[in-house]
């Protein structure tokens, strides 16, 4: 197990004893990855978002709550958690000011990589989870810090962000909604995960302070996993529903147009609306 002094040295950005070297470096790179997804995302390149995902540090300063949650630093939650809020406004907004300045046209409904994190489910949150706990795992295991990387792509923070700000500058909030909803999740089960796998790792034996001290933190992490529960799953069963819809709307409209020179390219279902696009003369 890797010693606490080290996992505290690699996950909290600013304390009392040391400087701003790890807090510059940490919006160095933030701004960086921010620039790299945007721009992956606006061109739509996978290899470029991959890319963005290993340069992010923002699993930093979540993984920092947990283990300050553990070991009961009151003030290291607090600058954390400040840290975590500024560069979440940080990475939504550059993406939204960007776009919106040169006037970048960006198609919400066929962009492959925004499609692809504006509609989250439970399933979101399943994965979430399993990567935060091999995340926090590989922390407090210094033998397999080889392992950070894998669960920098896994896990969604700075690609969704971005998402929302360049949503935010098109007008489409439902779709911002759901890209900070996948952030959310992927944010929460983190802090979650690590606030488990450190203590299992037996970080709480060195507690500064008593348990009563961090249990407001606590309790609204939960409450947030809570919430985030069931937001994710009412979107998994209007998932669900829309491709009943959209199935029982294809089958009807194949039958419509059996034996004539028409033929069904499409059905479409959206906010209770189906689209059915057909060819012919």
């Amino acid at each position: 197990v890797t010693p606490l002094p080290d996992v505290g040295d690699q996950l909290f950005l600013r304390t009392r004893e040391e400087g701003n070297d790890k807090l510059i470096r940490f919006g160095v790179l933030l701004v960086l990855s921010t620039a790299i997804a945007t721009g992956g995302i606006l061109v739509d390149s996978t290899a470029t978002v991959i890319g963005a995902m290993i340069v992010a540090p923002l699993a930093t300063p979540i993984q920092a709550i947990g283990l300050a949650i553990v070991t009961t630093r009151p003030a290291q939650i607090a600058r954390s958690a400040s840290i975590l809020l500024a560069a979440i406004a940080v990475v939504v907004a550059l993406p939204w000011i960007f776009t919106a300045l040169l006037h970048i046209p960006v198609n919400l409904e066929t962009n492959p990589q925004i499609i692809g994190r504006v509609s989250p489910g439970l399933l979101d949150l399943f994965v979430a989870i399993a990567t935060g706990l091999v995340g926090a795992y590989a922390t407090a295991r210094s033998d397999l810090s080889g392992v950070l990387p894998g669960v920098a792509i896994a896990i969604s923070l700075v690609p969704p962000l971005a998402v929302v700000g360049i949503c935010l500058s098109q007008g489409g909030w439902d779709q911002a909604w759901g890209a900070f909803l996948l952030f959310a999740a992927n944010a929460v089960a983190m802090i979650i995960c690590a606030i488990a796998v450190f203590s299992i790792a037996g970080y709480g034996a060195a507690a500064r302070h008593d348990r009563s001290t961090v249990k407001r933190p606590f309790a609204v992490v939960t409450a947030a996993l809570g919430m985030l529960i069931v937001l994710l799953s009412l979107a998994s069963i209007q998932s669900i529903v829309q491709i009943i819809e959209t199935t029982r709307a294809t089958l009807a409209a194949r039958a419509w147009v059996e034996g004539s020179d028409y033929t069904v390219l499409d059905v479409t279902s959206k906010n209770g609306v189906i689209t059915i696009n057909i060819l012919g003369s």
